[in-house]
């Protein structure tokens, strides 16, 4: 864009990939910073802390007058979004009810996902909410009665108490009167799950980035900017269509399911493009090309197949899954921690993603396809937390029932006098 162009210059290989790379830096420390910040805080006040600080970036960025200054509002803007996602994602999964939480939690990639296609068409173009405290924060503030009204509404009134008695039963079992350090999330006891979380939040990125959809569309055959960008666009659009659907089905199907389905697709996709450049590409002035139509337009298809694979399964369900599965004790730690080596991922491939693209015409996509076929064959031996509350997800780690109420038992179960005796135990009057 020449009005950006005569403002900053013009960016190399090395400038764009510190553009993007900055961002993602100062995003990867805000979000290890975040666990403290929303235990101390509050979740609510996290949040608001950090879109103040994406504001504040983002209108530093708008009057960027060089290439110093705009790389100074990128990190300040990075601070924010990664408090912001680290802590808006435990929000959702906290305060959503278990009926809806899939698709409460998923909600925050739609707008993710959105933000990139508006973006895509802001640039193609111009070529240019307050939530109440969530209830087990709350509690572990002490403030229970507070958290009962905040339950009461969102949840039918029948549920209340229940819910109320499991938060509280889940906090006792946890806390033990006492704050997490980051060590105990690495301890023996939570040491699965927090390996689990973190190496899914490093595989979500390793399929690559999508950061310079304009370069990969020019790769493929499209020379013009503009035509460029607006199939930057359209993967955007793309994008967005994609991330609609897990709001229907979420809580209906699988979270394992969908992690393996769409990241098989995705791996799929990835290969099948670095076996067209394998084939057909070559290095010409320093650029990638390919010499055939037909390798051309595949190569195009497989970028919108690649997309729409990602949005439905690992863009929506990895942030969800990985949070969902950490105690409420330590949930803010780890997922700091989760969404540090997300965004420590995110800047290495960024980085290095405009060189590594044009060194090598199949390189990148055989290398990022098979990081994802390993990832995939990690979500084979995941167990599944598809309609089970936060509280019932301990007892897939913990080997343990969680405690329940004999309304609930008699809910579920038929009233069986078969089960209740089983469980004997666990139930609570």
């Amino acid at each position: 864009m020449s009005q950006f162009r005569d403002s900053i210059g013009e960016l190399s290989s090395i400038h764009q990939g510190i553009y993007v790379a900055c961002f993602l830096l100062s995003a990867a420390l805000s979000a290890l910073a975040s666990g403290n910040v929303s235990d101390r805080i509050s979740r609510k006040f996290g949040i608001m802390t950090g879109a103040g600080l994406t504001m504040l970036g983002t209108i530093i960025s708008a009057a960027s007058p060089n290439f110093v200054s705009l790389i100074i509002a990128r990190l300040i803007t990075g601070l924010g979004a990664g408090q912001t996602i680290a802590v808006t994602t435990i929000y959702l999964v906290e305060v959503a009810p278990l009926e809806t939480r899939g698709t409460s939690a998923s909600l925050l990639q739609m707008y993710i996902s959105s933000g990139i296609a508006l973006g895509y068409f802001i640039a193609f173009g111009s070529s240019n909410a307050d939530s109440e405290f969530y209830a087990r924060w709350l509690v572990q503030a002490g403030r229970s009665e507070d958290a009962r009204q905040v339950l009461a509404k969102v949840r039918p009134e029948q549920r209340v108490q229940t819910e109320l008695n499991e938060i509280e039963d889940s906090l006792a079992h946890d806390l033990r009167g006492s704050n997490a350090g980051f060590g105990e999330i690495f301890g023996r006891r939570y040491i699965k799950r927090t390996t689990i979380g973190i190496l899914l939040m490093m595989l979500q990125q390793t399929t690559g980035a999508l950061y310079f959809a304009p370069l990969l569309f020019r790769q493929a055959g499209l020379d013009n900017s503009r035509a460029s960008f607006l199939a930057s666009g359209v993967t955007g659009l793309v994008i967005v269509a994609f991330t609609i659907p897990p709001q229907i089905w979420m809580d209906r199907w699988s979270r394992k399911r969908p992690l393996i389905l769409g990241g098989s697709a995705v791996t799929v996709c990835l290969l099948v493009i670095g076996a067209l450049y394998q084939r057909f590409g070559y290095i010409e002035n320093g650029d990638v090309k390919l010499n055939s139509t037909a390798a051309q337009w595949a190569v195009i298809v497989l970028i919108y197949l690649f997309a729409a694979n990602f949005s439905w399964s690992w863009g929506v369900i990895m942030k969800i899954y990985a949070c969902e599965i950490i105690p409420t004790r330590l949930r803010a730690k780890t997922c700091a921690v989760e969404q540090l080596a997300n965004w420590v991922v995110n800047f290495v491939i960024a980085f290095t993603a405009p060189m590594f693209l044009r060194a090598s015409p199949s390189g990148p996509y055989f290398f990022y396809g098979f990081c994802t076929l390993g990832a995939v064959i990690l979500c084979v031996f995941i167990p599944d937390t598809k309609g089970k509350s936060l509280e019932e997800i301990e007892g897939l780690f913990e080997k343990r029932e969680p405690e329940v109420t004999v309304e609930e038992l008699t809910s579920r179960h038929g009233g069986s006098v078969e089960y209740m005796r089983d469980v004997g135990d666990n139930v609570r009057p």
